[in-house]
Formats: C-alpha cells, sequence, structure tokens
C-alpha cells in the first residue's frame, strides 16, 4: 500500500496489543478492495485511555478497535452506543461520527456470523454458555437477540452468571436465562445443546486444561463452539468430538468482528470470498505445525524427528501412518491398488489430520505436495518447509535401496532426474520455506529450519 496525503488510518487501542492479528485483516482488506486506509496498533495504558479517544478524534482517525482491558471503560469517552453494547456493557469498534466516536459491539456479531457459517441457527434451540465474564456476557445477548431457546449460565462464581441473567432477563423482557454453579451440570435436563465454550481454560499454553472434564457432559452436546483459537483444537473441542459432536474454535469470530468492524468505518460489505481468503491467512498465522515436503531421500523423516524432539513436539511420518492405517507397506498398497488408490489415501490423511492437528511436526510423503488439493490443505495446516535437494545427492543416498515404488525397474538415475524436474516447481509452489539440503547433516538442517522460523 501506498500512503498519501489521502489516507486514513484506523487502530487498535489495547495492553497489549503486540501480538494482535488485526492489523492483518484489516490491511489485507484495504489491500484487497482498493481502499485508501492503514491500520496500525496503539498502546495505551488504562490512564491514558481517555486521551487516547480524544486525540484520535482531533487526530481525524476514521475509526479503532478497542481490546482488553479497556472494551468497558472506553463507553464513557463516547459520544452514542449502538444497542448491543449497550446491552453488553464493552464495545469493541468505535466508529467517527460528527459528533465523536460511536461505540459498537462486533464481538457478538462476529460470533453470530460464525456460527451461521457453520449451519447452525440459534432460533429455538437450547443453549449452554460455560463461564460469566465479558465474552460470556456477549454471547447470552447474541442469544437473546437471536431467538434462543433456554440459555443456561454455568460459572464457578454463581452471582457472576446471575448478574448476566438477570441483566439480560430485563432487557429482553423474558425469563429465559438460567444461572447455575458450573458443579451442577449434571442437573440440567437432559437433551442436546449449542454449547459455548467462554473461558480461558485451554488457552495456549495451557493446552490440556479444560472447564468440565466428564464425558457425560459432552453426550449432552450438539455443537460445541470454543470461543478460543489458539490451540487450534483445544480439550473441550476433542471432547465434544468423542462424544460424537460437532465442534469449532473462535477464529471465525475473529475474522468476522474484524470484518464488520471495517464494514461500519468505511460503509461497505464485504463477501465471502475476500472473508475466506483472510481466513486462509489467519490459519496460517494460527497453526504452529511444522509440515516437511520433498523428494525421497531428503532426510525429512530424520529431520523431522530431531525437529519436534526440539520443540517438544508429536512427529508424525505421513507414509508411516498410512501404512498402521492400512496394515501393509507403501510398496505393497503401490502393488495391489496402484498409486492413484494411494494417492488419495495421502489426502484423506491429510484431511483428517487438518481437523486437530496441533504442534506437530509432519513428515510427508514425496508426492504429496503434487495434487492441488493437498497443496490447499497444506496451506493451512502450519509452516510448509521444503527440503531442496539435487539429483546427484538423491542417488547417492538411495543407492541400493529397493523399498521405493516409483523407483523400480528400467533406470533409476534416470527416473530420479526426470521426477525432480517435474516435482520441483511444484514443491516450491506449495513451500512457505526452501531450505537446500544437500551436503549438509540433519542438525545442520533443523538449525537452518528453527533460524528462518
Amino acid at each position: 500500500m501506498m500512503i498519501d496525503g489521502k489516507t486514513r488510518t484506523l487502530g487498535l487501542l489495547g495492553d497489549p496489543v503486540e501480538h494482535t492479528m488485526s492489523p492483518l485483516i484489516h490491511n489485507t482488506l484495504s489491500e484487497t478492495l482498493g481502499l485508501n486506509n492503514v491500520y496500525v496498533p496503539f498502546h495505551t495504558k488504562a490512564e491514558d485511555l481517555g486521551e487516547a479517544v480524544k486525540g484520535a478524534y482531533a487526530l481525524n482517525i476514521l475509526g479503532l478497535n478497542v481490546t482488553v482491558p479497556h472494551k468497558n471503560e472506553v463507553m464513557k469517552y463516547l459520544s452514542e452506543l449502538d444497542e448491543g453494547a449497550q446491552a453488553i456493557g464493552a464495545a469493541n469498534t468505535l466508529v467517527r461520527t460528527e459528533n465523536g466516536y460511536k461505540g459498537y459491539n462486533t464481538d457478538m456479531l462476529g460470533l453470530l456470523r460464525e456460527v451461521r457459517s457453520y449451519g447452525v441457527e440459534l432460533d429455538a434451540h437450547d443453549v449452554i454458555i460455560l463461564g460469566a465474564g465479558g465474552a460470556a456476557k456477549a454471547v447470552a445477548y447474541m442469544c437473546g437477540a437471536n431467538g434462543a431457546g433456554h440459555v443456561y449460565i454455568l460459572n464457578r462464581t454463581v452471582s457472576k452468571a446471575q448478574a448476566i441473567a438477570d441483566h439480560m432477563n430485563d432487557f429482553f423482557g423474558k425469563q429465559n436465562m438460567t444461572a447455575m454453579s458450573i458443579q451442577d451440570y449434571h442437573k440440567l435436563p437432559e437433551k442436546k445443546y449449542i454449547v459455548f465454550q467462554s473461558t480461558s481454560k485451554g488457552l495456549y499454553p495451557h493446552i490440556d486444561e479444560v472447564i468440565i472434564e466428564d464425558p457425560a457432559f459432552y453426550q449432552m452436546v450438539s455443537v460445541g463452539i470454543d470461543l478460543i483459537y489458539k490451540p487450534f483444537c483445544t480439550r473441550f473441542m476433542s471432547l465434544c468430538r468423542q462424544a460424537g459432536a460437532k465442534s469449532y474454535n473462535g477464529l471465525k469470530m475473529l475474522l468476522y468482528q474484524g470484518i464488520i468492524a471495517y464494514e461500519l468505518w468505511n460503509d461497505i460489505s464485504v463477501d465471502e470470498k475476500t472473508a475466506d481468503m483472510i481466513y486462509q491467512k489467519l490459519l496460517k498465522k494460527t497453526r504452529d505445525n511444522i509440515i516437511l515436503t520433498g523428494f525421497m531421500g531428503s532426510g525429512k523423516t530424520t529431520v523431522g524427528q530431531l525437529l519436534s524432539e526440539k520443540y517438544g513436539y508429536t512427529f508424525i511420518d505421513t507414509d508411516q501412518y498410512i501404512e498402521e492405517k492400512c496394515g501393509c507397506t507403501i510398496a505393497e498398497l503401490f502393488s495391489k491398488k496402484g498409486e492413484a488408490y494411494f494417492r488419495q489415501l495421502e489426502t484423506d490423511t491429510l484431511k483428517e489430520l487438518n481437523t486437530s492437528l496441533t504442534h506437530a511436526v509432519l513428515s510427508t510423503g514425496g508426492g504429496l505436495p503434487l495434487r492441488e488439493e493437498n497443496a490447499v490443505e497444506l496451506a493451512t495446516l502450519g509452516t510448509v518447509v521444503y527440503l531442496q535437494i539435487t539429483p546427484e545427492e538423491v542417488i547417492s543416498r538411495l543407492s541400493g535401496d529397493n523399498t521405493r515404488p516409483l523407483l523400480a525397474g528400467g533406470n533409476p538415475e534416470h527416473k530420479v532426474r526426470d521426477l525432480l524436474t517435474y516435482r520441483t516447481p511444484l514443491y516450491e509452489r506449495a513451500a512457505d520455506l526452501t531450505i537446500p539440503v544437500t551436503e549438509l547433516t540433519p542438525e545442520h538442517i533443523v538449525e537452518e529450519i528453527i533460524s528462518k522460523i
């Protein structure tokens, strides 16, 4: 983007702001839509919040997001509030008007758009909200405003849950929200619920924590939505899936609350194709997996095992994974079922792993990145590292190896050169990072990867 005299500034007020992904969302929107805006984070201390809002308006800043810990306090410095911000008692988006900034709460609107993107409708469905913080209050308002059935708010401190239930029952003029101790979940009516996990339990790095451990609770879940998006698959989500329920994280909520803010600032509508493109970028940022690609003999398995030890990650070799699942070797699969069958197994395996894999190093088969649909899956799974090797080094390393189906029969040297000529541009296209590995030890390759990641 070219900044000039007509560029409008957008920004974020928060403390801290160093790890925010909002600039990725908003600056990508500006670039994609051709709007002359630039979005920057402003590290704002609590004692400076009022002056920051006043100064932003004086500087003609078009709009602002507000994040922790300022969403409640910022309301006193605004000229007006929309209904959602008033009901929730928090504003995360400030829109410039003639008299000052108007406050909106797009968290709730973003969550609603996420829920609907999965084909889930709240109308007449009973809901459980786990937790009673600011996020729970936004979820409760969303449920009340969109016709949910009965809403049960479960929290360790019942008085906090009761305060939300009383407020929303008064606001909507009906008694359909009930506060309960989280320990009393077994007293809930036996039926299926849409469940929102709004606590910080399971947030990275405490990925093994969950607010309710009992598998019996998850038998009541039809759809589970965790507002956490890192890790990509929380323990809450895993327990939902083990019980046969669908589960999702809060990454699309982050996406849509940002998009809705951008729409308010610029009085536009963002199409789903653009939203999906930005979602793919967010996926790349939030997935911490490392995927190794490259030709046979490039050392993917050895390097992957060393990398997993360095990071304390799970190590998965896709060929070994498939062999264990099928109960036979790759060579036997090629012989009995053919290459097309095996390639489809690779795709199915990749899609399976992509639903929940986190904190992992993945070593892929040499042909896996060649399929377009596999390259798309890899792009959202994590950082793809291509281990680049010369044909001479491959021939040297694989001399006497009879386990490679693609090199069986004929002239293996000729096959290596032909395959590498065809595959190299496809490897490069699918990679975020290319590491030349010829004449490097596995330890040196690992050091190269770590230094660049």
